[in-house]
Protein backbone atom coordinates (compact mmCIF):
# COMPACT_ATOMS: atom_id res chain seq x y z
CA UNK A 1 0.00 0.00 0.00
CA UNK A 2 3.02 2.42 0.79
CA UNK A 3 4.68 1.23 -2.33
CA UNK A 4 1.21 2.61 -4.46
CA UNK A 5 0.61 5.95 -2.40
CA UNK A 6 4.48 6.26 -3.38
CA UNK A 7 3.31 6.14 -6.95
CA UNK A 8 0.46 7.72 -6.85
CA UNK A 9 2.76 10.55 -5.26
CA UNK A 10 5.35 10.46 -8.20
CA UNK A 11 2.73 10.25 -11.05
CA UNK A 12 0.61 13.31 -9.23
CA UNK A 13 3.95 15.54 -8.93
CA UNK A 14 5.26 14.80 -12.60
CA UNK A 15 1.48 16.07 -13.44
CA UNK A 16 2.13 18.98 -11.73
CA UNK A 17 5.08 19.79 -13.01
CA UNK A 18 4.15 19.27 -16.50
CA UNK A 19 0.93 21.55 -16.11
CA UNK A 20 3.30 24.56 -14.27
CA UNK A 21 5.92 24.42 -16.79
CA UNK A 22 3.11 24.50 -19.74
CA UNK A 23 1.08 27.26 -17.76
CA UNK A 24 4.54 29.07 -18.02
CA UNK A 25 5.53 28.52 -21.34
CA UNK A 26 1.95 30.52 -22.32
CA UNK A 27 2.15 33.53 -24.06
CA UNK A 28 1.48 36.49 -21.44
CA UNK A 29 -0.26 38.15 -24.10
CA UNK A 30 -3.82 38.20 -26.31
CA UNK A 31 -3.08 37.96 -29.82
CA UNK A 32 -6.29 40.62 -31.11
CA UNK A 33 -8.13 39.81 -34.39
CA UNK A 34 -8.58 43.02 -35.90
CA UNK A 35 -6.97 43.23 -39.06
CA UNK A 36 -8.23 46.39 -40.24
CA UNK A 37 -5.51 47.80 -37.61
CA UNK A 38 -2.44 45.60 -38.87
CA UNK A 39 -3.11 46.51 -42.65
CA UNK A 40 -2.91 50.34 -41.48
CA UNK A 41 -0.20 49.72 -39.40
CA UNK A 42 1.71 47.74 -42.46
CA UNK A 43 1.02 50.93 -44.32
CA UNK A 44 3.41 52.79 -42.35
CA UNK A 45 6.87 53.15 -42.84
CA UNK A 46 8.57 50.24 -41.24
CA UNK A 47 11.70 52.19 -40.02
CA UNK A 48 13.46 54.32 -37.32
CA UNK A 49 16.41 56.24 -35.71
CA UNK A 50 17.99 54.62 -32.79
CA UNK A 51 18.29 57.27 -30.09
CA UNK A 52 19.01 57.53 -26.24
CA UNK A 53 16.86 59.68 -23.98
CA UNK A 54 19.26 61.64 -21.00
CA UNK A 55 19.54 58.11 -18.10
CA UNK A 56 20.47 55.60 -21.02
CA UNK A 57 17.52 54.24 -22.25
CA UNK A 58 17.39 53.56 -25.43
CA UNK A 59 14.60 53.24 -28.37
CA UNK A 60 13.88 53.61 -31.75
CA UNK A 61 12.14 56.37 -32.68
CA UNK A 62 9.37 55.74 -35.02
CA UNK A 63 6.40 57.64 -36.61
CA UNK A 64 4.04 58.97 -34.78
CA UNK A 65 0.99 57.45 -37.47
CA UNK A 66 1.50 54.07 -35.70
CA UNK A 67 -0.69 55.42 -32.78
CA UNK A 68 -2.61 58.27 -34.80
CA UNK A 69 -3.48 56.41 -37.83
CA UNK A 70 -3.90 52.54 -35.93
CA UNK A 71 -5.83 53.57 -32.57
CA UNK A 72 -8.99 55.08 -33.86
CA UNK A 73 -9.80 52.09 -35.65
CA UNK A 74 -8.93 49.64 -32.67
CA UNK A 75 -12.69 48.12 -31.78
CA UNK A 76 -13.02 47.27 -27.57
CA UNK A 77 -15.15 48.74 -24.90
CA UNK A 78 -14.44 51.16 -22.54
CA UNK A 79 -11.88 53.63 -23.33
CA UNK A 80 -8.67 53.63 -25.14
CA UNK A 81 -6.04 56.52 -24.31
CA UNK A 82 -2.68 57.17 -25.89
CA UNK A 83 0.49 56.40 -24.19
CA UNK A 84 1.90 59.40 -21.81
CA UNK A 85 4.83 59.36 -23.70
CA UNK A 86 3.05 60.46 -27.00
CA UNK A 87 0.21 63.18 -25.52
CA UNK A 88 3.05 64.97 -23.63
CA UNK A 89 5.15 67.42 -25.04
CA UNK A 90 8.02 66.40 -22.81
CA UNK A 91 7.66 62.81 -24.44
CA UNK A 92 9.43 60.50 -26.99
CA UNK A 93 6.38 59.48 -29.11
CA UNK A 94 5.89 56.42 -30.67
CA UNK A 95 8.74 54.10 -30.19
CA UNK A 96 10.02 50.55 -30.01
CA UNK A 97 12.47 50.19 -26.51
CA UNK A 98 15.73 48.45 -27.39
CA UNK A 99 17.92 48.58 -23.71
CA UNK A 100 17.21 49.29 -20.58
CA UNK A 101 19.56 51.80 -18.74
CA UNK A 102 19.73 49.20 -16.07
CA UNK A 103 21.15 46.64 -18.84
CA UNK A 104 24.03 48.96 -19.80
CA UNK A 105 25.15 49.79 -15.97
CA UNK A 106 25.02 46.02 -15.34
CA UNK A 107 26.77 45.04 -18.18
CA UNK A 108 29.28 47.55 -18.00
CA UNK A 109 28.00 49.14 -21.65
CA UNK A 110 28.16 52.94 -21.76
CA UNK A 111 28.40 53.83 -25.20
CA UNK A 112 26.17 53.28 -28.33
CA UNK A 113 28.11 53.49 -31.32
CA UNK A 114 25.06 53.06 -33.72
CA UNK A 115 23.00 56.46 -32.27
CA UNK A 116 21.92 58.00 -35.01
CA UNK A 117 21.32 54.80 -36.97
CA UNK A 118 18.45 54.00 -39.45
CA UNK A 119 16.81 50.49 -38.39
CA UNK A 120 14.08 48.42 -39.92
CA UNK A 121 11.23 46.25 -38.45
CA UNK A 122 8.26 44.54 -39.75
CA UNK A 123 4.52 44.77 -37.71
CA UNK A 124 3.50 41.36 -37.12
CA UNK A 125 0.41 41.90 -35.07
CA UNK A 126 -1.70 43.45 -32.60
CA UNK A 127 -1.45 42.51 -28.95
CA UNK A 128 -3.10 43.23 -25.88
CA UNK A 129 -0.84 42.61 -22.21
CA UNK A 130 -2.36 43.28 -18.92
CA UNK A 131 0.10 44.29 -16.46
CA UNK A 132 -0.11 44.84 -12.48
CA UNK A 133 2.11 47.45 -11.27
CA UNK A 134 2.21 49.33 -8.33
CA UNK A 135 -1.22 47.43 -7.31
CA UNK A 136 -2.68 49.39 -10.88
CA UNK A 137 -3.85 47.05 -13.02
CA UNK A 138 -3.10 48.22 -16.84
CA UNK A 139 -4.14 46.93 -20.03
CA UNK A 140 -1.80 47.66 -23.07
CA UNK A 141 -2.78 47.60 -26.76
CA UNK A 142 0.49 47.30 -28.69
CA UNK A 143 1.94 46.34 -32.02
CA UNK A 144 4.30 43.57 -31.97
CA UNK A 145 7.34 43.94 -34.35
CA UNK A 146 9.91 41.50 -35.58
CA UNK A 147 13.24 43.18 -36.03
CA UNK A 148 16.50 41.12 -36.28
CA UNK A 149 18.40 44.56 -36.92
CA UNK A 150 17.52 45.05 -33.48
CA UNK A 151 18.18 41.64 -31.59
CA UNK A 152 21.48 41.36 -33.72
CA UNK A 153 22.23 45.24 -32.20
CA UNK A 154 21.31 43.58 -28.72
CA UNK A 155 23.72 40.56 -28.98
CA UNK A 156 26.83 42.66 -30.53
CA UNK A 157 26.65 44.26 -26.85
CA UNK A 158 26.25 40.80 -24.95
CA UNK A 159 22.42 41.48 -24.08
CA UNK A 160 20.03 38.69 -24.61
CA UNK A 161 18.52 39.17 -28.10
CA UNK A 162 15.27 40.61 -27.12
CA UNK A 163 14.27 42.82 -24.25
CA UNK A 164 13.20 40.97 -21.62
CA UNK A 165 12.34 38.25 -23.68
CA UNK A 166 9.45 39.43 -24.97
CA UNK A 167 8.84 40.43 -29.01
CA UNK A 168 10.03 44.15 -29.89
CA UNK A 169 6.43 46.18 -29.96
CA UNK A 170 5.18 49.78 -30.66
CA UNK A 171 2.37 50.79 -27.37
CA UNK A 172 -0.36 52.26 -28.88
CA UNK A 173 -2.73 52.93 -26.05
CA UNK A 174 -3.96 51.76 -22.66
CA UNK A 175 -8.08 50.43 -22.05
CA UNK A 176 -9.46 51.64 -19.30
CA UNK A 177 -13.24 51.22 -18.25
CA UNK A 178 -15.66 53.75 -19.03
CA UNK A 179 -17.76 54.75 -21.93
CA UNK A 180 -17.16 54.23 -25.08
CA UNK A 181 -15.61 56.98 -26.82
CA UNK A 182 -13.93 58.43 -30.51
CA UNK A 183 -10.27 58.60 -29.56
CA UNK A 184 -9.88 60.95 -32.16
CA UNK A 185 -12.20 63.43 -31.28
CA UNK A 186 -10.52 63.68 -27.60
CA UNK A 187 -8.56 66.79 -27.00
CA UNK A 188 -4.68 66.42 -25.63
CA UNK A 189 -5.72 67.84 -22.41
CA UNK A 190 -8.58 65.70 -21.93
CA UNK A 191 -6.42 62.22 -22.68
CA UNK A 192 -3.93 63.40 -20.03
CA UNK A 193 -6.83 63.93 -17.67
CA UNK A 194 -7.67 60.03 -18.16
CA UNK A 195 -4.35 58.80 -18.13
CA UNK A 196 -3.52 60.26 -14.72
CA UNK A 197 -6.92 58.72 -13.21
CA UNK A 198 -6.01 55.45 -14.94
Amino acid sequence: MLKSFIQKFFIIAILATSFISSVSAAPDYQVENQVQVVEKAQQIEQKGVLKQKDNGYLYVEVSNDFIAETLPLIEAQGKIVPPRHYTSKKGIGAHISVMYENEQILNEIWEIQELGQEFTFTVMELRTVKLNKDNKMKKLWLLAVDAPELEALRENYGLSSKLKNHDFHITIGTQIPGKTIKTDSMSVEHIEELEEAA
